[in-house]
Order: C-alpha cells, then structure tokens, then sequence
C-alpha cells in the first residue's frame, strides 16, 4: 500500500546554539509543531550530549510535494554545503534516508579533505582505544596479533615474493641511499654520503636495538621505579591511577608494567 501524502513539506535547519553547529534536512508532516529534529547520526549524538533545548529548528523553505521536497533537498545539500566545518550533514540530499554507501563515501571524503576533521577524529580513536585497554576492555594489539614463534608457510613466502617483486629496489626502498649510526645508545638515519663525516665524530655505524629502563631517551621510569611501582601494585593499597600519578606517568603505563607488557624484566 503506498504511503499515504502528508500535508505539509518542507526543508529545515537545526542549529546548536552552544557551538554554531548546524544540520538540514527534509520533513513531510500533518503537525506542523510536531518537535521533529531530524535523523542524522552526527545531529543525534549532539543532541545526546547537549540537550534538546540547546537546538532551534527554523524552517527554509515549504513545497508542494514530497517529490519537489526531495529535488530541493538534493539541491541544497551539496557535497560542498556537507564540506563546511559546521555542518553536520552526512550525505547528499535527494534520497531522503541513510544509505551506507553513500555514507561511507562522504566520510571518506571529509576524512580526506578535512584536516581539522581528520586530527579530531584519529585522536578520539586513540584515546577510546587507550581507554579501553586500560579498562581491559580491549588488548593490546602485540599480545592478540603476537608473530612470537609464527613463520609464513612457504607458498605464502612466494606470494608475497611476486607481490613486492621490483617495489623494494632502489628510490622504491625507503632505505636506498641512507645508513643507520649509533652513538650514546641515539638511533639517527642519515644520508650514506654523510657517514665518514659521523664516524668521525664519534658516532658507529648500526643501530643499538637492546635498549632498556633509564638508557631510552625520554623514558621517565628508571629501573629503581619500576620496582617500587611493582611493589606497590603487589601491596594494592592504591589505585593504578594514584600510582601513576606518583611516577609522573599515565594509568595506561602502570597497567601494561601490572599486565607484564612492559618492563618485564625488571
């Protein structure tokens, strides 16, 4: 049965009054008052978090027909229009629902293009994620996807032998054209033709790879901090956060050396 034709159509924007932000959308209805403020994902979540008394809705424009309603939206929700900073939308208008492609294709080009975007979101991804290993909710991804005692079968050897045949061979290598010195347990990647002039100021040609505690450049734990934060996680008169808070570092370091991901050997 074909749905039956509501009496009012029109385009409307919901605005968050705290941030500026906005989303457009289409609606058909026989209320105008019906309180209606919108479906889109972004607009949902912020919503959620600030409350609906926080956001207007003012209406664009009023159409004659679903169908006139449906064209005005495509016109207005633009890929340049859902490119701006603050809008909220999605998608293109046009189709009058979510579509997972379409979707996906408009975050993908946001993510791409949007370089404010892009930072806020790689870092609410790594503070969700260090979050929830330090919850235990999620492990780390060298104890899940661990290689320790693993050897690539022989025909996946071949594979990935005629994948990168010619990939690796001179400009192609990150490598060409650089050599790694050594020198007060400092790692430094430089130019070949710049050796002699390091190896004669005291630097060894290589890498240092066994390096732990104190020796690592910018590490905040000693060895000698180690075993006391050991100790005093063995005693569990404090939380790993008070803890953390003691040594000058995050509640996520104390759970790893507690976990025996770190630190091991101390």
């Amino acid at each position: 049965m074909a749905r039956k034709e509501k009496k009012y159509h029109f385009i409307y924007k919901i605005t968050n009054i705290l941030s500026g932000r906005y989303y457009i959308g289409m609606h058909s209805t026989n209320n105008m008052d019906d309180g209606y403020l919108g479906s889109g994902n972004r607009l949902k979540l912020a919503i959620r978090k600030h409350g609906k008394l926080n956001f207007k809705r003012e209406i664009l424009e009023i159409c004659e027909s679903r169908e006139e309603l449906k064209k005005r939206e495509k016109e207005i929700i633009t890929l340049d229009e859902i490119a701006k900073n603050d809008c909220m939308n999605l998608v293109v208008g046009g189709d009058g629902g979510w579509d997972v492609n379409t979707h996906n294709n408009a975050f993908k080009n946001k993510l791409k293009n949007d370089l404010e975007f892009r930072n806020a979101f790689t870092t609410k991804k790594r503070e969700n994620s260090k979050r929830a290993m330090s919850e235990g909710k999620m492990i780390p991804i060298n104890e899940s996807y661990s290689w320790l005692g693993k050897n690539h079968s022989e025909e996946t050897k071949k594979k990935m032998s005629e994948i990168f045949k010619g990939t690796r061979t001179c400009e192609n290598n990150s490598q060409y054209g650089t050599s790694w010195v050594t020198k007060e347990f400092i790692n430094k990647k430089i130019k070949k033709e710049e050796l002699d002039s390091y190896l004669n100021d005291g630097w060894v040609k290589g890498r240092f790879t066994h390096i732990k505690g104190e020796l690592v450049k910018n590490c905040k734990l000693t060895n000698n901090n180690v075993i006391k934060i050991k100790q005093l996680l063995y005693e569990n008169k404090f939380s790993q956060s008070k803890i953390g808070k003691m040594f000058n570092v995050s509640q996520a370091t104390i759970c790893k050396i507690n976990r025996g991901l770190t630190h091991k050997d101390i």
